[in-house]
């Protein structure tokens, strides 16, 4: 496993978000690209949220309208699937557990990682062609940073959930230089005065979009090309964080 390890200094805390490569476990459906590089107005992903940390309701569902707000700003439209197991009905079971890439991603709120930092926040699984439906979200170090520094938790936590579900629509290599796929955040941008301005990039916005609308494509003739959830993949007790300069 490849893993990527940013940091962000405020107050003696540091920021970790992690972003991994795994074997390959889900279809392909890229597909052509839009005709003469056409990016659709508006797109839409599906999200299942796992919340087995037991965040308050009113926090997820101000993380959740936060995280709509900056993919808002990209022209992508989130439907949240809050899950729970064991399920209402058959029906939302099934809902739940469907995983299609890159149209129905899946978030699993966890308290702390098992194998990676006490600080790691998050972490998005992929496959070597880029490919991934699944990211775990980790509760804990949130509220230490929200204890130590009054960060908003629900900002924080809908902020970094975005960040994730980046990660999984961008593919691989997806950190940039500015905005919210910036490696390194700091206390001030985490800030609620100025969080913000943790947006994606106008060409993150287009490729997320593009590929979106690719798959939608690709799906209209590929309908078998579903992945049924049964089990989280389990990769994070192997997590090697790569050496990174300070």
């Amino acid at each position: 496993m490849l893993v990527t390890k940013v940091k962000t200094f405020g107050k003696g805390l540091r920021l970790l978000l992690f972003f991994a490569l795994l074997p390959a476990t889900s279809t392909n459906l890229w597909g052509k690209a839009p005709a003469r590089g056409e990016v659709p107005e508006i797109a839409r992903v599906t999200i299942s949220v796992y919340n087995h940390a037991e965040v308050r309701a009113d926090v997820l569902e101000r993380a959740e309208k936060e995280a709509s707000q900056v993919f808002d700003r990209t022209g992508i439209e989130v439907t949240w699937l809050n899950c729970r197991i064991p399920a209402v009905s058959e029906e939302a079971s099934r809902a739940c557990r469907e995983a299609v890439f890159p149209e129905h991603l899946h978030l699993r709120i966890v308290r702390k990682s098992l194998g990676l930092t006490g600080e790691t926040m998050g972490i998005s699984f992929q496959a070597d062609d880029g490919s991934g439906c699944y990211a775990d979200l980790f509760y804990e170090p949130m509220e230490q940073l929200h204890q130590s520094d009054g960060i908003d938790l629900a900002s924080l936590l809908g902020h970094v959930a975005a960040h994730e579900i980046g990660h999984l629509l961008l593919g691989a290599k997806s950190h940039s230089a500015a905005g919210i796929m910036h490696g390194r955040w700091t206390a001030e941008e985490l800030a609620s005065s100025k969080v913000g301005g943790l947006a994606f990039l106008e060409k993150e916005s287009r490729r997320m979009k593009a590929r979106l609308a690719t798959a939608v494509q690709a799906s209209a003739v590929q309908t078998s090309a579903v992945q049924t959830s049964k089990e989280w993949p389990s990769a994070t007790a192997t997590a090697v964080p790569a050496r990174t300069r300070d």
